[in-house]
C-alpha cells in the first residue's frame, strides 16, 4: 500500500515495505533537537510501552505499565509535528505494523496530537495521509503478546484504544502542539476547519510596530527617503486557557473570519506586495516607518474536523480594520531629532504626502520590451519578439489624513500611463501611497539565440529577444549586467532582487526630481512636486523594475 505522508521538509511517496505501515525511506529532518519532560501514554487496556532498548524491540500496551513507559518528544520543523522517543534507549516510535522503536531521525516516526473533545488530558497520537487525508492513530493490534498487547497505528475511528491520556503536568503542551497542526492544516485546507463567531468588541488603537529601518539625514536640508516597509497583516488570534499558537492567521483564515463580521470592513493586505513610503525627513532628525493597526476583538469558536472526528477550540481573533470610528489601520511615517527607542523622543507623525490625483509618464524599458493594457486596472508587459507576458502591475492605494482609503487607477494610452486617484477632492489629496502590487510570469524561452550572443547554456529570453548593440540607455537607467539563473530559485531571487531595489530607486529619485523641477513628474502637484513624484515614482519605478529584471534575470530555466 502506498502512502504519501507529511514530512518535515516536503511530500514524498512510500513504498509498502514488510511489516511497515505509513513509513516512507526518507528521513524528516528535525528542526532541533528540542526535547520536553517526560511523557506517559495510557489508553483503557493499558500503557505504551518499549519491550527493549534495541533497534526493532515491539511497542506494547500493558495493564501495569511494565517495561519502558517513559517517553520524551522531539519536535519537528512541521507545525506541530514531533518525534516520540523513549527515554531509556532514545529509539523513535516507529509506525510499522505491529510498532516498534528504531533509531531517530528517520521517516515513518512523524506524529501530532489531536485532542479528544470532553475528556480532559486526552489525545490521539496520529498520522495524517496527505494523498487522501485520512489520519492513522496509534491503537492496540488485538490478541495479547508476551509484553501483553501490541501496539500498531489504525485508520483513526474514534475507539477508546486510540484515545491516549497524558500527565496533567503534559496537557497543555500537548493541546498547544495540536493547535499548531491543526491551524497549520486549516490555513492551507480550510475544508477541515470552520469557524463560529460569538462577539465583537469595539475597534480600538493597537500598539504599533515597527515597519521599516531607520535613516538619519545628515545633510543640511530636507530629503526625501522612500522607505520599504516590512509586512504586517495587523491580524492576530489566541485561543482558550492562555494557549496560543506559532501559526499566524492565513488569508483564507481570514476570509473565514470576515464574513461573519458585523458592519466591518478588514483591512486587507498581501505578503507578496512590495510596499514602499516615502517621507521627507528634516535636516538632522531620524525617519521611520510604524504600523498602526485599529483593531477589534472578536471571539468565536474553531472547529477542527478530520476523518468526522471533530474537535473544538474557543479564540480570540484581532481583526484590523479601516474606516471606523477608531480610524483605519495604516503605516504611519515619523520624524524625530532623537532615535526611536530612547527615552527622549519628541517626534510625532512626518507630514502626509501631497499628490497629484492625476498624473503620466513614459516608461523607460528595455528594447524588446512595451507595456499595454491588461484589463481594467492592469498594465502588463510584453516581449515583442514572442508576444509572451512578462507579468504584471495593478495599482497602489491612498490612505489619507482621514483614514480614507482611496483606489488608483491605471490606464494606458499609446505609450503613455496614467495614474489617477479616485474620489480625490480636488487636484491634490494628502496621505500616505502604498507600492504598486507586481507579478511576473514563468516562460519557456525561444529555441533560437542570436549569432554573436554566448548564453552560456541558459534558456533565456532576455538574450534571445534583443539585440547585441543595444546597450545605449538614458544616464539615469544605465545597462545592468546580464546573470544567468541555473534555477527557479536563482531566478526567482534575482527578478525580486532587481525588482525591489528599482522600485524604490525609482521612488526617491522621481522625488529628487520633483523637487529640482518643480514638479516635472507630476506639474498638477504645484509647490509639492517632490512628493507628487515619488508617488508617481513608486509607479514608474515598479514598471521600469519589471522590465529591467526581464532584462537581467531572462526566464526561468526551470
Amino acid at each position: 500500500m502506498n502512502r504519501t505522508m507529511k514530512k518535515a521538509a516536503k511530500l514524498l511517496t512510500a513504498p509498502t515495505i514488510a511489516l511497515a505501515l505509513l513509513a516512507p525511506v526518507l528521513a524528516a529532518t528535525p528542526a532541533s533537537a528540542a526535547t520536553t519532560d517526560a511523557y506517559t501514554f495510557t489508553n483503557p487496556n493499558g500503557t505504551l510501552n518499549a519491550t527493549g532498548n534495541n533497534d526493532g524491540n515491539q511497542i506494547s500496551v500493558t495493564p501495569d505499565g511494565t517495561n519502558y513507559t517513559n517517553w520524551r518528544l522531539i519536535k519537528l520543523s512541521d507545525p506541530g509535528t514531533f518525534d516520540i522517543a523513549s527515554t531509556s534507549s532514545g529509539k523513535c516510535l516507529y509506525a510499522s505494523q505491529p510498532a516498534i522503536q528504531q533509531s531517530c531521525g528517520k521517516s515513518g516516526e512523524e506524529w501530532h496530537f489531536r485532542p479528544v473533545d470532553g475528556k480532559p488530558n486526552t489525545f490521539g497520537i496520529v498520522r495524517r495521509d496527505d494523498s487522501t487525508g485520512t489520519e492513522y492513530c496509534m491503537d492496540n493490534r488485538g490478541g495479547l503478546h508476551l509484553w501483553g498487547i501490541l501496539a500498531q497505528p489504525n485508520a483513526c475511528n474514534g475507539s477508546a484504544s486510540q484515545e491516549w491520556t497524558v500527565p496533567a503536568a503534559n496537557a497543555a503542551e500537548a493541546r498547544s502542539l495540536a493547535l499548531d497542526y491543526y491551524s497549520d492544516l486549516c490555513s492551507k485546507k480550510t475544508s477541515t476547519c470552520s469557524w463560529t463567531e460569538k462577539s465583537e468588541g469595539q475597534p480600538e488603537a493597537l500598539p504599533r510596530q515597527p515597519a521599516s529601518s531607520v535613516w538619519y539625514n545628515d545633510t543640511a536640508d530636507k530629503v526625501t527617503q522612500v522607505f520599504t516597509t516590512i509586512y504586517h497583516s495587523g491580524w492576530s488570534q489566541s485561543f482558550g486557557v492562555g494557549l496560543s499558537s506559532s501559526i499566524g492567521v492565513s488569508v483564507p483564515v481570514q476570509a473565514m473570519v470576515s464574513t461573519q463580521l458585523q458592519a466591518t470592513t478588514a483591512y486587507e493586505s498581501d505578503q507578496s506586495t512590495i510596499n514602499g513610503i516615502a517621507v521627507t525627513v528634516p535636516t538632522k532628525n531620524y525617519g521611520w516607518v510604524d504600523f498602526a493597526a485599529i483593531g477589534k476583538k472578536v471571539t468565536g469558536t474553531w472547529t477542527f474536523d478530520t476523518d468526522n472526528q471533530p474537535w473544538t477550540t474557543d479564540a480570540t481573533v484581532t481583526v484590523p480594520v479601516i474606516n471606523s470610528t477608531a480610524g483605519s489601520t495604516m503605516y504611519v511615517a515619523h520624524t524625530s531629532p532623537d532615535q526611536p527607542g530612547t527615552t527622549n523622543v519628541t517626534g510625532a507623525d512626518a507630514p502626509a504626502l501631497t499628490m497629484a490625483t492625476k498624473a503620466s509618464f513614459t516608461p523607460d524599458l528595455p528594447d524588446g520590451t512595451t507595456a499595454s493594457q491588461d484589463g481594467p486596472n492592469t498594465v502588463k508587459l510584453i516581449d515583442t519578439a514572442t508576444g509572451a507576458k512578462i507579468g504584471t502591475i495593478k495599482p497602489s492605494t491612498v490612505v489619507d489624513t482621514k483614514g480614507t482609503t482611496h483606489a488608483v487607477d491605471l490606464t494606458i494610452s499609446g505609450n503613455v500611463i496614467t495614474q489617477t486617484i479616485e474620489n480625490a477632492p480636488g487636484d491634490t489629496i494628502d496621505g500616505s501611497m502604498t507600492m504598486p502590487a507586481v507579478s511576473y510570469s514563468t516562460m519557456t524561452a525561444p529555441a533560437v539565440k542570436p549569432a554573436g550572443v554566448r548564453t552560456a547554456g541558459v534558456r533565456t529570453a532576455a538574450l534571445t529577444t534583443r539585440s547585441a548593440k543595444a546597450t545605449m540607455r538614458p544616464a539615469f537607467w544605465p545597462l545592468p549586467d546580464r546573470q544567468h539563473p541555473k534555477n527557479s530559485d536563482e531566478w526567482n531571487k534575482c527578478m525580486a532582487g532587481q525588482l525591489g531595489k528599482s522600485m524604490v530607486e525609482g521612488a526617491a529619485k522621481a522625488a529628487l526630481l520633483g523637487a529640482l523641477k518643480g514638479g516635472a513628474l507630476g506639474a498638477e502637484a504645484g509647490p509639492e512636486g517632490a512628493a507628487a513624484g515619488a508617488a508617481l515614482g513608486m509607479l514608474k519605478g515598479t514598471v521600469t523594475g519589471l522590465g529591467k529584471a526581464y532584462y537581467v534575470c531572462g526566464t526561468d530555466p526551470g
